[in-house]
């Protein structure tokens, strides 16, 4: 039987049209599950201007409740979409301004592990010789991009979600991410503390904020009603956003393995603590 390799390549092209755009569409699950657009957002905004880029923007920016979506609100009035970015622009600005401007040097090579829209990253950029975003969604990398336009020191690049392979070894002095790691699996959150390992440079550092269950606040929350929201999620639906929670000890004993040292925990003042901490800080 002769191949009719016309046919296959015809029937090729038809699997990959529907996968680029008929399946997002129909498998899309909430707010959340951006990832399925990846393709199909990167050649709109590859193909499209300004005002191309400008709509995809803001709606990535209004598509969760951890952007500007939090009353699943379809349409803005005049200036309210302005008014909200401004909002998360400035909330951003104080992360990168009175925590992380504390800890990192203007020598250091940075990478902020989770970026979504850069806001952060943009802002650490200052204070810093150079940065890197690092994200799964390059949807959401390209709006990193143009919300950050005009800070030139700054590089994004998509990652698998299980590693960070792009990134060379000791490359770089100085790795954070900011109510990220609280999403991922544990098992898949140690493969990352393995990779920051990786990547950092000698005596490079780590700051990383995590849901400490000794904390109040955080037990507080879990008690009164955190387990129940995502207990009745099916396991399918919305898995990334479930909260993974740690202790110090956890989190001293699994960096300690792998090799880090001085592991520290840090209120939201950047005072050390034993316990009802915000973020750990260690040192390669």
């Amino acid at each position: 039987m002769k191949l009719n390799v016309s046919r296959l390549r015809s029937i090729k092209f038809i699997l990959n049209a529907y996968n680029l755009i008929f399946k997002p569409l129909k498998s899309e699950k909430g707010d959340y599950d951006y990832l399925r657009w990846n393709g199909f957002i990167d050649l709109l905004w590859r193909i499209g201007g300004d005002g191309t880029r400008a709509f995809l923007t803001k709606k990535f920016l209004t598509s969760s409740p951890h952007y500007l979506y939090p009353d699943n609100k379809v349409y803005f009035v005049a200036g309210e979409y302005e008014s909200l970015l401004d909002r998360m622009r400035t909330s951003r600005a104080v992360i990168a301004n009175e925590i992380l401007s504390k800890v990192i040097k203007s020598e250091d090579e940075v990478l902020e592990f989770g970026c979504g829209h850069g806001l952060i990253v943009g802002g650490v950029a200052r204070y810093c010789k150079r940065a890197i975003g690092v994200d799964v969604s390059q949807a959401i990398l390209r709006v990193a991009e143009e919300l950050n336009r005009d800070v030139s020191n700054v590089s994004y690049i998509k990652v698998s979600g299980l590693d960070l392979k792009p990134i060379p070894d000791q490359s770089l002095t100085f790795v954070y991410s900011i109510e990220c790691i609280q999403h991922i699996e544990k098992v898949h959150a140690v493969t990352f503390f393995h990779e920051f390992y990786r990547i950092l440079k000698p005596n490079g550092r780590v700051l990383i904020q995590f849901p400490d269950l000794t904390r109040p606040e955080e037990l507080d929350a879990w008690m009164n009603g955190t387990w129940k929201v995502q207990s009745a999620r099916a396991y399918s639906d919305l898995t990334m956003m479930r909260i993974r929670y740690y202790t110090p000890e956890e989190i001293r004993i699994l960096l300690g393995r792998i090799g880090f040292k001085d592991i520290k925990f840090l209120n939201y003042n950047l005072e050390e603590v034993e316990s009802s901490s915000v973020y750990f800080y260690a040192t390669k």
